[in-house]
């Protein structure tokens, strides 16, 4: 046979080899080469959708205009929890004068708070203002506050679109599944008609986590609004309908709610062809107006026109005023009121940008929808088939000349003439080809006919290879003699501080968090926080769960250890509020509880004996001593004064008063032992304590003087104008204020003698 057209034959049967490798085996569910695949394949997928941007121009689509929740009209109307629903309604009577299309409403209502609302018609009908200036301030605010005003306008329009929030039940937070929907809640026209077997391969859901029935049942349709992420965290993919398993019914998204009537799409116009991939839309004849190319759970892909800011946004405080706009501007376009701004919590991470308003993705989807223009994803058989025939040809070609070393720009070529081929589909075609696992097939063929030949030529060196390697002893790796002396037993004893940290309530996270969660969540707080902590020369002794164990002043000695340790602590409360504001800015990626994560520390200086301890073969550098034990009882006590960095007056002493704010919390006689300790709660760098805290803190220590000196009542009013001017915030058990309020209560009925010393006995840790 000659030598070439063995090559040849060689080459077609690896590159046949490596295309069924990489077409069956890199395609196999719970595989990691599948995830690893498909995640580089994402990315390729956001690149095209980036490239495809090109000239991007700002506020160049019109046609679907966003009325934004931002900043300027939440100056000019105030906070937005505090709005009341009449402004929605009011909102929907100047647009609807306009004739819309539809109006969409990207948010999620309860019931509204009308205590006032009912106080103030109550009053003024009861007993009718004589001032007419009076009056008319009066009738404004009932004009203004209309509860019925939402509602009617909603139902009157009979153009808008309310948004549906699913969820999954979670019986640990007694969320159980429903049977069906919310009592009160007419949705009989809300509903698609579509076969059962169709419906169950959708995105399903257990629950309905709206509570406001009747503004629901006043639209004219209404729609999920959620938006699944990729296992990344990226929204490629938007749900066109909803299965809710309790009553077995299907809703459709919010944008295909919408859709359904500008289209004039029946509820049982929609037609699920998961074996082609595609969602038809039928209208009142029958007539197929859109194919709809969708995933295997009847979702469709996201054709993102542009950066954020791509369709027309206009302040919500604009459209709630007629004279700002004229009618006719709303003529035949859709509007979507959403928020752009971080606080509402609707940023997203999609394909174009990190940072992306939720609302703009619905005007991304229901432009494609009008403009019938979608994305599509080639089918697993075309990719399967596509692979199979590069590897054939790319085996063959590869393998004519002699040395494989000289084909070696045939598959450089052959891979960017590929990825050049994919982008050009997508911007013409807008179909998205798929350019990993084609790329590795050239590359792997390539690869494997090389080593196949440099196998066969080197087979002698192979052999000497393969019986060395059996000597090669893994214990050898390591690198011996690296210190000329063996670490010892025994420790040191000397001045330092001992430093302890503990999330709060960290138990509660793991009935919230999968444990994947909880390892990600803890991988990121624990570097973050011991980051801080290496940044001032600390020394990390161990971590005890979700505890941070340390102290300064070890191995290397240092004089303002006790200084460090309280920086240490501002920075790290510090770099935790950064984290929260990060996680709340992820969406729905961590639930509530993670956005308002907490930590204690307790701080203690004094003789510590720090060295290697533990036994001759197994030993860990770390800290003993009675200053360390009330440091982590300080830590724990913290809890019992709502306070989130708890240290001594030892500690104070030598860090320096004059640097930081700080304030007494008590003289405290903890669990276990017999001498009081003089603790301080460490709130600030001198001269950045903001003026509240400041005032509350000398209104506290006069507080303070007077409990100490029995004089109960009088120390409570001051106790009480503190607590007022105390941080508020989500989980904070208490504050040292309210804490000597209850003190005094306790002390007036249970008075502590002539001889009290002022100190309080803890009876817990």
């Amino acid at each position: 046979m000659p030598d070439i057209v063995k090559r040849i034959g060689i080459g077609a049967l690896i590159g046949l080899a490596v295309g069924l490798l990489v077409a069956i085996g890199t395609n196999i569910d719970g595989f990691f080469l599948k995830t690893l695949l498909d995640g580089y394949e994402n990315r390729s997928y956001d690149a095209r959708m980036r490239a495809r941007l090109g000239d991007w121009e700002e506020s160049s689509i019109d046609s679907v205009v966003i009325i934004d929740i931002e900043q300027n009209s939440i100056e000019t109307l105030g906070n937005y929890k505090d709005w009341p629903h009449a402004y929605h309604g009011q909102l929907i009577d100047v647009v609807s004068s306009g004739n819309p299309k539809a109006i969409l409403f990207d948010i999620i209502f309860d019931p509204e708070n009308t205590f006032n609302y009912e106080l103030v018609k109550t009053l003024i009908s009861e007993n009718p203002p004589r001032d007419e200036d009076l009056a008319s301030v009066a009738e404004q605010f009932l004009v203004a506050n209309d509860p019925t005003r939402f509602i009617e306008s909603t139902r009157t329009s009979e153009k808008v679109y309310h948004a549906l929030v699913f969820e999954e039940s979670d019986t640990a937070l007694f969320l159980y599944p429903m049977e069906s929907e919310p009592e009160g809640y007419d949705y009989r026209n809300h509903l698609i008609d579509i076969p059962e077997e169709q419906a169950r391969r959708l995105p399903t859901a257990e629950r309905i986590g709206n509570t406001d029935v009747a503004l629901l049942s006043a639209a004219k349709r209404t729609g999920s609004a959620n938006f699944p992420q990729d296992d990344d965290g990226i929204i490629r993919r938007a749900p066109t309908a909803i299965f809710f398993k309790g009553p077995n019914h299907v809703y459709p998204s919010l944008t295909m709610a919408a859709t359904m009537d500008i289209l004039g799409i029946p509820t049982d116009g929609f037609d699920y062809d998961f074996d082609d991939h595609l969602l038809r839309l039928s209208d009142t004849t029958g007539t197929v107006i859109r194919e709809i190319p969708i995933d295997d759970q009847g979702r469709m892909f996201v054709n993102y026109y542009g950066y954020f800011k791509t369709f027309y946004y206009l302040p919500y405080v604009y459209c709630f005023d007629p004279e700002m706009l004229p009618p006719e501007y709303w003529e035949n376009k859709i509007a979507i009121v959403g928020s752009s701004l971080p606080g509402l919590m609707d940023l997203r991470n999609t394909p174009v940008q990190e940072t992306f308003a939720g609302v703009e993705i619905h005007a991304n989807v229901i432009n494609s929808l009008m403009n019938n223009e979608f994305v599509r994803l080639t089918s697993e058989t075309t990719n399967f088939w596509v692979i199979l025939i590069i590897g054939l040809l790319f085996g063959l070609s590869i393998n004519l000349p002699a040395k494989p070393i000289y084909s070696l720009p045939i598959p450089i070529i052959g891979a960017l003439g590929w990825v050049v081929f994919t982008y050009s589909q997508f911007f013409t075609q807008l179909v998205m080809w798929e350019v990993i696992r084609p790329v590795l097939t050239v590359g792997i063929t390539y690869l494997g006919i090389f080593l196949y030949n440099f196998i066969v030529v080197e087979k002698d060196k192979r052999f000497l290879r393969s019986t060395f390697s059996t000597y090669i002893s893994p214990e050898l790796i390591e690198q011996m003699y690296e210190e000329k002396q063996e670490p010892k037993l025994g420790g040191d004893s000397g001045i330092k501080t001992a430093y302890f940290t503990d999330i709060q309530s960290f138990s509660s996270f793991s009935e919230v968090l999968s444990a994947t969660q909880l390892v990600e969540l803890l991988n990121e707080y624990l570097t973050a926080m011991t980051d801080v902590l290496l940044e001032q020369s600390g020394t990390l002794d161990k971590y005890e769960g979700d505890a941070i164990v340390a102290f300064f002043g070890a191995p290397i000695h240092m004089e303002d250890h006790a200084y460090r340790a309280c920086i240490v602590a501002l920075n790290m409360q510090k770099e935790l509020a950064q984290l929260r504001k990060k996680w709340a800015g992820e969406g729905d990626k961590w639930p509530e509880l993670v956005h308002h994560m907490r930590m204690r520390i307790g701080i203690n200086s004094g003789e510590i004996v720090t060295g290697n301890m533990g036994s001759r073969t197994r030993m860990n550098y770390t800290m003993m001593g009675d200053v360390v034990n009330t440091a982590a009882r300080l830590e724990a006590s913290a809890k019992q004064y709502g306070i989130y960095i708890q240290m001594t007056k030892a500690t104070l002493d030598m860090a320096g008063p004059e640097h930081f704010e700080v304030r007494e919390i008590d003289r405290v006689r903890v669990v276990g032992k017999t001498e009081a300790v003089e603790s301080f709660e460490l709130m600030a760098l001198k001269g950045e304590l903001n003026s509240r805290l400041v005032e509350m803190r000398e209104i506290y220590n006069e507080g303070l003087a007077l409990y100490r000196k029995q004089e109960w009542d009088k120390a409570k009013r001051a106790f009480a104008e503190a607590e007022k001017l105390e941080e508020v915030f989500t989980n904070r058990p208490t504050n040292p204020s309210r804490v000597y309020l209850e003190r005094c209560d306790f002390f007036k009925a249970n008075p502590p003698g002539d001889d009290w010393d002022g100190v309080w006995t803890l009876k817990s840790k």
